[in-house]
């Protein structure tokens, strides 16, 4: 069926979630109610191999390019954000203009294209407003400063990049709820927005203390407000029913919505709901191990647990269970609103001819990450399977097969070729005057049509001085995993080797056992390393010393 493009064009919708673990959700053996997202997987197709770059911005450079994050600048773990950009074209933190994007090429094709929530790819409204002029060289110390410049960060945002409609933050950060009396970073268009504040919630806004990201004078108050994951799917929902006025031309939706990404804020009662659910962490890593393997979503091959309790103080380990139940609260909100977006695509008849894909960016962050993605290890921005291993779902009423499992290995950047396979878009020679690269990501649609396919040759990944490739969708090599400033103060350079299809919780290190094909593999890493236009993560952080922090 999806072998060949469909002749009535099916709507798009990919909703993405952000910084949620693998098994967060119940139909991949999570204790957070998700009963909305449950019912796509029951009634669609979900993936147990799916990859992402293992950090926001890399993750959406690759989804909305088809190419890996370096090669249209964000490689090495960069982000789009003025602070964080580094002056090489793989680390630019701005995606380039003369690279297509998978909404341009639909919208040019006749798609209706609109987003609501978090970019987070580079770019700016100094065009609109000169005064950030003096922000943008205080981040850029002798950067050449020109109208060239300011129009290629003008260029670089959802309006100028394919979108008809836009709501949402071009960053990362910045608090969920807001109140009528609180600054905002959230824009219509290219225009600062007007935020309704039509529902009143008792805020729950986790923080250390006073001095510490993220405070807010919220915390603990009942009032109107703004909250971030139901305001993205008002103006996400309105866009839907403005599409289904012109159902002649099908369209493309993404909501990127920012939970349960930091700050950790949440309404007060659902975080006291799920404060219960986590005060046996050993009972909880068990209980997602076994309901994973219950539903051949995993081996039984076994896997590591964490125990808090053994590096961390008594207080702490609270500390961390309020963290967990906060953003399971973040997770429940997300799963209530992809019920509203459900809702409103079957109320407009829109939901037999479309297309849902649900996946997160990458795995948990680090603050909840030691138990959220159980059972696999590590967290966002670490090269090992929790951080750049999550959940996927697929979804299209009679073509995507219903409550079905698949192994296959597939990675986010294979999305574009997808895409623009079942909507009959073909991908460019030539792009606003350039020679477009060749794809990265491979065209998966028999994965959908629930095929089994063979793996990629290889899948790369580098964040911040950690190097890793996954070889014929079974070897793993990891270069100097872990976080940086702990690395690097060690002698010597880190390898460990796993063989995914005996160990896929990477449990049992071969490196010293095969050193011939760690050797191999390492030099695939650095061949491509060489070819992206990777630099030095030693360098980078010579120019920006608190980028490991």
């Amino acid at each position: 069926m999806f072998a060949e493009a469909n002749p009535s064009r099916p709507n798009i919708l990919i909703i993405m979630s952000d910084d949620s673990g693998y098994a967060d959700l119940g139909c991949y053996g999570g204790e957070i109610d998700t009963p909305n997202i449950d019912s796509l997987a029951s009634s669609g197709l979900r993936l147990t191999n799916f990859y992402t770059n293992g950090r926001c911005s890399p993750t959406r450079a690759s989804l909305l390019s088809g190419l890996y994050g370096a090669r249209v600048g964000f490689g090495g773990g960069s982000l789009g954000d003025w602070w964080r950009q580094y002056d090489s074209p793989a680390h630019r933190g701005r995606l380039p203009y003369d690279t297509p994007l998978l909404p341009e090429l639909l919208n040019t094709a006749g798609y209706q294209t609109m987003m609501s929530g978090k970019w987070h790819l580079g770019g700016s409204l100094i065009k609109l407003q000169p005064e950030l002029a003096t922000e943008w060289k205080t981040h850029h110390p002798g950067w050449t400063f020109d109208d060239a410049e300011v129009e290629a960060e003008f260029n670089a945002l959802p309006p100028q990049r394919g979108f008809d409609q836009f709501f949402g933050m071009h960053g990362a950060q910045g608090d969920f709820f807001i109140t009528p009396n609180d600054p905002h970073e959230y824009y219509e268009g290219n225009q600062l927005a007007q935020l309704p504040f039509n529902r009143t919630y008792s805020m729950h806004c986790y923080y250390p203390h006073e001095n510490h990201y993220a405070y807010t004078p919220n915390h603990g108050k009942t009032s109107q407000a703004f909250y971030d994951t139901d305001g993205i799917t008002d103006r996400a929902i309105e866009m839907l029913n403005s599409a289904s006025d012109n159902q002649s031309n099908p369209f493309f939706a993404y909501v990127a919505y920012r939970a349960p990404h930091t700050p950790l804020q949440a309404p007060e009662e659902l975080v006291q709901k799920y404060l219960p659910r986590y005060q046996d962490l050993d009972q909880f890593q068990t209980d997602r191990y076994n309901n994973l393997v219950d539903k051949n979503l995993i081996q039984d091959k076994g896997y590591q647990k964490t125990n808090l309790a053994s590096y961390q103080t008594p207080e702490q380990v609270e500390a961390f269970k309020l963290r967990m139940a906060v953003h399971a609260a973040m997770m429940e909100k997300v799963n209530q609103n992809v019920g509203r977006i459900l809702d409103a695509l079957d109320q407009k008849g829109l939901r037999e001819n479309t297309l849902i894909l649900y996946f997160s960016d990458n795995g948990a962050a680090s603050h909840v990450g030691a138990m959220m993605n159980k059972p696999y290890n590590g967290s966002k921005a670490l090269v090992w399977e929790g951080g750049t291993k999550t959940h996927f779902i697929a979804n299209w009423p009679g073509h995507v097969p219903e409550n079905e499992t698949s192994h296959s290995m597939v990675w986010v950047g294979d999305l574009l070729p997808t895409l623009l396979n079942l909507a009959g878009v073909g991908y460019p020679q030539t792009f606003r005057g350039k020679a477009t690269q060749k794809l990265d990501g491979r065209d998966v649609s028999k994965v959908l049509d629930g095929e089994e396919i063979p793996p990629p040759e290889t899948l790369f990944f580098n964040d911040k001085g950690q190097q890793s490739v996954i070889y014929q969708g079974r070897w793993k090599l990891l270069i100097e995993p872990g976080w940086y400033l702990q690395t690097s103060a060690k002698e010597g350079i880190a390898y460990e080797l796993y063989d995914l299809h005996a160990d896929p919780t990477e449990t049992n290190n071969l490196a010293k056992q095969k050193p011939e094909l760690v050797q191999t593999l390492a030099r695939m890493c650095e061949n491509w390393i060489q070819e992206t236009g990777i630099v030095d993560y030693a360098k980078i952080v010579e120019v920006m010393p608190n980028d490991p922090f």
